[in-house]
């Protein structure tokens, strides 16, 4: 009987040794999370773009970037007009507003988005160029405007804005509330009756904390002068880059 208890005693010991470790062990994976889960916590957002202040003002060091990944392309020669955003990663992400202008001369001019990344060490390494999009559709997207149609949309010769564009832009707002708008670049047109501005512009809402984000302005001028905004079409600039320029 003694060694019936004994042994009785001894299995109750193990299988209650058994039953401890099997409760601690989802314990133990929750408190510590995979590789993988902390490599995923720590990617960037695709397009997590973060507008410049200052309205993309061209620094030096941000012409240096610009400069150094520029530096190999021929064929067209492209212009800095502005620093539009930049996005951390393993180094960093930079997009310009540029004028391109081809080596042939009786090509038109066009503007684009140039897309640079900039490692650790300070190499530059251009990721893309993407022509921007200024044609308006129905649905509210944007399209690429198309050469040689009467009445259609065209880049522009000069994407400076003057005292008049501004003016013509404050008249068309002067019934929007809600967010400020500042003009980055005049940067398309259609000659209609009358003429429609298709302005580059920052948006900033109109309440606390509140982050600027880009878009295309459309403004029509009649032929007495009178402006009014047809339409406001947001501009994601992340989402227009595509890798392996």
């Amino acid at each position: 009987m003694k060694k019936i208890l004994i042994v009785l005693l001894a299995a109750l010991l193990v299988l209650a040794a058994v039953a401890c470790k099997a409760n601690e062990q989802p314990k133990a994976a929750e408190e510590q999370p995979t590789a993988e889960a902390e490599t995923l916590a720590n990617e960037p957002l695709a397009g997590g773009c973060t507008p410049a202040e200052n309205f993309g003002e061209l620094t030096e060091e941000r012409l240096a970037v610009f400069r150094k990944g520029m530096e190999t392309l021929l064929g067209v020669d492209y212009e800095p007009l502005a620093y539009l955003g930049s996005q951390v990663v393993a180094g960093t992400n930079h997009v310009f507003l540029v004028k391109g202008t081809a080596v042939v001369p009786t090509r038109p001019v066009s503007y684009a988005l140039a897309y640079l990344y900039e490692d650790l060490q300070g190499n530059v390494k251009l990721l893309n160029i993407a022509d921007l999009p200024i044609v308006p559709q129905e649905d509210g997207t944007l399209a690429l405007h198309e050469e040689g149609l009467m009445g259609g949309w065209a880049y522009v010769e000069d994407p400076a804005f003057t005292d008049e564009d501004e003016a013509k832009l404050e008249a068309a707002l002067q019934n929007q509330v809600g967010a400020s708008y500042a003009i980055v670049a005049y940067v398309g047109e259609q000659v209609v009756a009358g003429l429609n501005r298709c302005l580059l512009v920052q948006v900033t809402p109109v309440v606390p904390d509140a982050r600027p984000h880009y878009a295309l302005a459309y403004v029509y001028t009649d032929l007495e002068g009178n402006s009014s905004l047809t339409q406001v079409i947001d501009l994601d600039i992340g989402a227009l880059c595509t890798y392996g320029a």
